[in-house]
């Protein structure tokens, strides 16, 4: 996704538009924002299936401790309050009115609204005791730890999970992360508290942008068109819609766009193919096909409004169906969010 993503802005480039979309950072300035996250999730594997609903609401901070020459602040993203309700109402987690820096996760986050972390929180679902970890970010993207049986995570509390209770040992006013040993098995669940990929939807488009500025862009398997719906000085509302087609070309790629200035001006067609230079025999297309198969399809609508005098956005809602295929399993996962700068 993260690839998609960045040929999206990438492609944006080029196009004639009338307002410049950035965050303006300010060192020593906090930013507080609510979210509610539904992610269904559905699980079938050798004639059995699983599903749960996890319910995540979460209010953070991001506090901005200094801003560079090119406009890119850093600072920490504290949680104040957060709980994660599965689909029976059972509250898996709970804290609220947590003080300030005590849950935190170290941040980067350039003008166009990309962030960077080093690590993450999420919580880790176990038979015995629902873990909130602070887990390292490896190379790949994915979390570090807790990738077998058993493994040791730094844990900032541990959760009674028929109740969600805090468990004794955790002192609510001073929590740190601190190594405990997990074990896991098949029904353990993953649980961004803060939803990390969906902040990607809060990037901005470079350039200037116009009413009505249409731009498509394909990655290899995805595509996704992106429509300015209004520009005023105090409201931009930008519109994302995503597809999957499994049946594409991975290595191809290419933007398409017209603008919304009335002119004609600023349309973008540009576009690459790779695969089809490639010369494969027929145990590499079929190996070629198993990865093509594997890859997740994605689809979903999502909304975003920023506010271009303050510098901010002010709200983000949308939905996002993922599915995975592979080695006779199936998790196909629908998540439902909403972001609001308080």
């Amino acid at each position: 996704m993260k690839i998609l993503f960045t040929l999206i802005l990438v492609a944006i480039l080029g196009t004639s538009f009338a307002i410049e979309l950035n965050y303006n950072w300010k060192a020593g300035s906090a930013y507080a924002y609510s979210g509610t996250v539904t992610d269904d999730v559905k699980t079938s594997m050798m004639g059995m299936s699983m599903s749960d609903k996890f319910t995540t609401k979460v209010d953070f901070v991001l506090a901005v401790q200094s801003v560079d020459g090119e406009g890119t602040a850093t600072g920490v993203l504290f949680i104040t309050n957060f709980s994660v309700v599965d689909s029976k109402g059972v509250k898996l987690a709970s804290l609220s009115n947590l003080p300030q820096n005590s849950v935190r996760s170290e941040v980067k986050v350039d003008r166009k609204g990309n962030f960077e972390f080093l690590r993450k929180i999420y919580l880790l679902t176990t038979p015995t005791s629902n873990c909130l970890v602070y887990g390292k970010v490896s190379e790949n993207g994915g979390m570090a730890g807790a990738q077998t049986e058993n493994e040791r995570v730094e844990v900032y509390a541990e959760f009674d999970p028929k109740t969600g209770n805090i468990k004794a040992g955790y002192n609510v006013q001073q929590l740190k992360p601190k190594p405990v040993a997990v074990k896991t098995n098949e029904e353990t669940d993953q649980i961004d508290v803060i939803p990390y990929d969906l902040l990607q939807f809060l990037v901005l488009p470079e350039g200037d942008v116009n009413a009505n500025d249409l731009v498509s862009v394909q990655a290899g398997l995805y595509t996704c068109d992106i429509n300015v719906l209004t520009v005023a000085p105090q409201a931009v509302s930008i519109a994302q819609k995503i597809s999957t087609n499994k049946n594409g070309d991975m290595f191809s790629g290419g933007a398409k766009g017209q603008s919304g200035n009335g002119n004609g001006s600023g349309g973008l067609d540009m576009g690459f193919s790779g695969g089809q230079e490639m010369e494969l025999d027929g145990e590499e297309q079929a190996m070629m096909g198993m990865t093509q198969a594997s890859m997740p399809s994605i689809s979903g609508d999502i909304t975003s409004n920023f506010n271009p005098t303050l510098g901010q956005f002010d709200n983000a809602k949308g939905r996002l169906v993922t599915t995975m295929d592979m080695m006779g399993a199936k998790i196909e996962v629908v998540s439902n969010f909403n972001f609001v700068r308080k």
